[in-house]
């Protein structure tokens, strides 16, 4: 089996409240469906989760004005999943939605659960998403990235995917610097730019991401979502990328 990570920044807008992009979404689907194989699918929010989070300054203390932030996101979280489950069963895929909050963001709870779809024969799709804190009475975020990691190391995928609106991981923003260079393998003495509005880290907290998972035993490939096709080019000298094992 394989793990994907859908990232908010290639399924939505992420500068547009709540618009999905359907289009990418079904041309993703379709080249991991041609895998032949049972996967896990984790998604980002876009602009379903970072703009209101940032607007109601969530992650953060719980207040009557973050009480509504709370609602409104989630709300807003579970419509992007919705769509994604709507893409894949459209497409003849059999997933099922497990929202992170139902576990109060307990990352062993929430990967006990998807491993106990994944054994039933169903396509798990999870996501980004805010729950309560009770012990420093805070509403908090699990991030996408935060799943996948721990989803890798309990179910011990041999592939792990993150596709984002870049061709990779770079040695800095590649859209504010033009001499960007792609790192065709990931080392330690790259420095990484935050990207946007992402609330959660963005690349450089991707980065670790990605080398705590490799370290797991999976390969992990970042690559550009835009471009799916190259999902059925990995090993391939076409491959273009970001390769971490």
């Amino acid at each position: 089996m394989f793990l994907v990570k859908l990232g908010g920044s290639v399924i939505t807008l992420k500068g547009r409240y709540r618009y999905y992009r359907p289009k990418a979404v079904h041309e993703i689907i379709k080249e991991l469906k041609r895998k032949g194989e049972p996967f896990v699918v984790v998604h980002g929010g876009g602009s379903f989760g970072h703009i209101k989070a940032k607007e109601y300054g969530i992650p953060g203390e719980i207040t009557e004005s973050r009480k509504m932030g709370y609602s409104v996101i989630h709300r807003d979280m579970v419509d992007l999943n919705q769509r994604v489950m709507n893409s894949l069963i459209e497409s003849g895929i059999r997933g099922v939605g497990i929202p992170p909050s139902v576990f109060n963001g307990n990352l062993q709870e929430i990967s006990k659960s998807i491993k106990e779809h994944l054994d039933a024969g169903l396509f798990p799709v999870t996501f980004g998403d805010v729950y309560i804190n009770h012990p420093d009475k805070r509403f908090d975020i699990v991030s996408g990235d935060d799943l996948v990691l721990e989803l890798a190391r309990k179910l011990k995928p041999s592939e792990v995917y993150f596709l984002t609106d870049v061709d990779g991981i770079y040695d800095k923003n590649p859209k504010k610097h033009r001499d960007a260079f792609l790192l065709r393998e990931l080392n330690d003495s790259a420095t990484f730019e935050n990207i946007g509005i992402d609330v959660t880290g963005g690349m450089l907290k991707k980065a670790n991401t990605v080398k705590d998972i490799a370290k797991l035993g999976s390969t992990v490939y970042v690559l550009n979502g835009n471009v799916p096709s190259r999902l059925n080019r990995i090993n391939s000298k076409d491959f273009i990328g970001t390769v971490v094992k």
